[in-house]
């Protein structure tokens, strides 16, 4: 009902108020006439009264008889006079006095944006606070502009003349009969078209009518979801199905994807092992490339399947997202839903032409790529790499830091080992290029037999001598003289070619043992391998039994 309809309910009849009670008294007047300066009303009791013509412009809106609120403010001439208008305005200040102590709803249209929020037309002007828009956070007010709908009266000041309203309490209270409605019905398998009202890492808060459900990431899609962003925004409108919800604790659990056809269904009627198809990527990891074939249907290429002869750390380096690449399947495990895709094998695997053409024992030159503890990484060919290992390095010496004797970029010529095609490895030697010395020397250090070598460094447990170049063998300190010497040095210094006794010989240990002061072995022959196997002191090595160590002792010795 209008705010004049109520005051005509409310307000006495003229013709019962008493003449001194009618100044500034709001009455029910009866509309007589009008003429070109007046609009003419009975007031009964032979009462007349007169509101001023220019309160309602060229038309009058009222027929003869029809009773309107008015407000009697002076008396003349036998005549009241009064105002029609504010009268209305003063039933609508008294209207709505009433409906903010009683809490009622208010009719409104949202008329204009301010500063603070918007203004709306109840009656009178009223101001809605931009916190009192909408249940949410309002960032763009003019959105609202036009909109009819029922305020709240939250703040009333009639003597100021200020009113704020409130759309947000409304919907508060629509929103919780609503969401009672939804408790009392709500169960699994139901659907709902729900708004997304707030994104995480794990998943998407979903709103299906005033209560939030978890969509989670795993029930977005059939296919891999890295991030809910990936497939979803705030404020997207979509359809989910319950899938849990406890009544008791308000948890309700979403699914997004069980409304959608399970691609895996009859996977292998549609894809079979061996068979090349066209996908697009659509994620990419550390370990592989994931590429979906159709919607929600995704299988990995490892990285060890991007390429037969690059080295790639993160598919990253050869694809992106959103690429189309043609794949070949390799293996369907519909049990654990997973596609293994490869892209290299869409070629020839090269590694079997670079066995054909590397056999082993080929010789070639190629720089070195790279540079390691175990060993040197040589380029064979574009995109084919061998490895020597450290140990087929030298036959004499024992290299523990390849890069100290050699430089990334340096040619270097090397000898094929072997070449292992389904592992993809080559192994290549630097020390094959020459002949193994232990195969002469195994024919000059006969043990019983003297021959001459050459002192080459002292050590505080004896002095190595070298028999031929690159092999020493050990004279210890106790097979140096026949007395007892407390230096090396007493005897023997660097550089000086003596004849010594071959005492033993372990060409598999690479050892040699030697003596200065015997002439003859002390034993048996049977029991030469005791100087061989047993007896540190008369074993000799290249470096790699004494190492840094040896060496240190040896310029000790020396000084």
């Amino acid at each position: 009902m209008s705010a004049t309809g109520q005051l005509l309910e409310r307000i006495d009849s003229a013709s019962t108020v008493e003449a001194e009670a009618l100044f500034n008294t709001i009455v029910a007047a009866s509309f007589a006439e009008a003429d070109d300066e007046w609009l003419h009303f009975d007031l009964g009791q032979d009462r007349k009264a007169q509101v001023e013509r220019d309160e309602f412009g060229e038309e009058i809106p009222y027929s003869p008889g029809d009773e309107v609120p008015l407000l009697v403010e002076e008396h003349r001439d036998d005549t009241w006079r009064g105002s029609v208008k504010k009268a209305q305005k003063l039933a609508i200040w008294r209207w709505l006095e009433s409906i903010h102590q009683s809490g009622e709803p208010v009719e409104g249209l949202i008329t204009a944006e301010n500063k603070g929020g918007l203004s709306v037309d109840i009656g009178v002007r009223a101001f809605l606070p931009r916190s009192h828009v909408d249940l949410h956070q309002v960032d763009d007010c003019s959105i609202y502009l036009g909109m009819s709908d029922k305020f709240q009266v939250i703040q009333f000041d009639k003597k100021r003349g200020n009113i704020v309203v409130s759309r947000r309490k409304i919907l508060e209270e629509r929103q919780k009969e609503e969401r009672q409605k939804l408790v009392d019905q709500i169960a699994k398998g139901q659907k709902y078209e729900g708004v997304v009202r707030n994104i995480t890492d794990y998943g998407a808060f979903v709103d299906i009518g005033g209560i939030d459900g978890l969509l989670h990431v795993t029930n977005m899609s059939w296919g891999r979801v890295d991030h809910p962003k990936q497939v979803l925004e705030v404020g997207d409108t979509l359809e989910v199905v319950v899938l849990k919800w406890d009544p008791k604790k308000k948890r309700l659990g979403l699914g997004r994807k069980q409304l959608l056809d399970n691609p895996w269904e009859g996977v292998t009627d549609r894809y079979e092992k061996g068979q090349v198809v066209e996908g697009k990527v659509v994620s990419l990891a550390d370990f592989g490339a994931f590429v979906a074939l159709e919607p929600g249907l995704e299988g990995l290429v490892h990285v060890t399947e991007l390429s037969w002869t690059k080295h790639i750390k993160h598919p990253g380096q050869v694809l992106e997202p959103d690429q189309q690449v043609q794949v070949k399947i390799l293996d369907i495990d519909t049990k654990k839903e997973r596609i293994s895709l490869s892209i290299k094998q869409l070629e020839e695997n090269p590694w079997v032409s670079v066995a054909q053409k590397y056999p082993k024992g080929t010789r070639l030159s190629g720089p070195i790529k790279n540079i390691t503890d175990f060993g040197l990484f040589v380029e064979a060919e574009e995109g084919v790499e061998g490895l020597v290992h450290v140990s087929d390095l030298s036959w004499t010496k024992s290299i523990d830091d390849p890069s100290k004797h050699y430089e990334a970029g340096q040619e270097v010529e090397v000898v094929v080992l072997d070449i292992d095609v389904d592992a993809q490895r080559m192994s290549l030697g630097i020390k094959q290029l020459e002949a193994d010395p232990w195969g002469e020397v195994e024919e000059v250090a006969v043990p019983g037999e003297k021959i001459e070598v050459t002192i080459t460094r002292l050590v505080d447990f004896g002095a190595f001598a070298e028999i031929v170049e690159g092999v020493e063998g050990l004279i210890h300190i106790s097979e140096m003289s026949q007395e007892r010497i407390g230096k090396p040095a007493e005897v023997v210094r660097p550089g000086q070619k003596v004849t010594a006794l071959v005492m033993s010989f372990d060409q598999k240990k690479r050892r040699i043992g030697l003596s200065l002061k015997r002439d003859e072995l002390p034993m048996e022959d049977a029991n030469i391998s005791e100087y061989s196997d047993d007896d540190e002191a008369s074993s000799a090595t290249l470096g790699d039994v004494f190492g840094d160590a040896l060496n240190k002792a040896s310029e000790a010795g020396e000084e």
